[in-house]
């Protein structure tokens, strides 16, 4: 199993400690030095870490959930490969939930974290511009994460919080409009004024249009 032993101790205890554990081994699975079909064992992770089986267990179990690993009892713990079809889901889901805590972020968050808002999307018509899909996918989730906090909804919060790690990793880098950098910019720069002008309908309605939800 390609991983590395931690520079120092895992200390946590508990629930954090299998919060610490799930980090290490989610990170590994979306990097891809846990790629998909390769087999995790429990009792090597708790020797590599020095630490017991019970927080591994309780990762893997949390991993599961997720579906970025697969278990048959008494035979093999793995990690689960995407197809395009489990893309395409995760794309219509995010862009479900993303634009109903925008929808709400419109209305609630104010002045200061509007302005915080479209400095974002600043960033991201720039990474489109340029044609960069991986910056324009990480400022992308920085604008939905903080939209999302922004909304004050703690169950949109939550949900996003737990779904993140499995969107990613099956999303990747990627542009709306299937790959068109010019389109995704002028939807930007339309987002941008949707959320600075505080036209909720508006702003949904170009998230949605972003994950072909329209």
């Amino acid at each position: 199993m390609p991983l590395d032993a931690p520079e120092r101790r895992l200390e946590a205890h508990g629930s954090a400690l299998a919060d610490e554990v799930y980090d290490l081994l989610a990170s590994a699975i979306v990097n891809g030095r846990l790629a998909g079909g390769e087999h995790i064992r429990d009792v090597e992770i708790a020797q590599l870490y020095g630490i017991s089986r019970t927080p591994v267990r309780e990762a893997i179990q949390r991993l599961e959930r997720q579906g970025l690993v697969e278990i048959a009892a008494h035979r093999y713990t793995r990690v689960t490969t995407p197809d395009d079809a489990a893309a395409a889901e995760a794309t219509e889901y995010i862009g479900y939930v993303s634009a109903a805590a925008l929808r709400q972020a419109v209305r609630r968050a104010d002045d200061a974290k509007i302005a915080e808002l479209c400095g974002l999307i600043d960033e991201i018509v720039d990474a489109a511009e340029a044609a960069d899909p991986a910056r324009f996918m990480e400022r992308m989730v920085a604008f939905h994460r903080i939209s999302t906090i922004a909304s004050g909804n703690r169950m949109l919060t939550s949900v996003i919080r737990e779904t993140h790690v499995p969107v990613i990793r099956v999303v990747g880098a990627w542009l709306p409009y299937d790959g068109d950098s010019e389109r995704a910019a002028e939807s930007f720069r339309s987002l941008h004024r949707a959320v600075q002008t505080r036209d909720a309908d508006e702003a949904e309605r170009i998230v949605r249009d972003q994950h072909g939800l329209a």
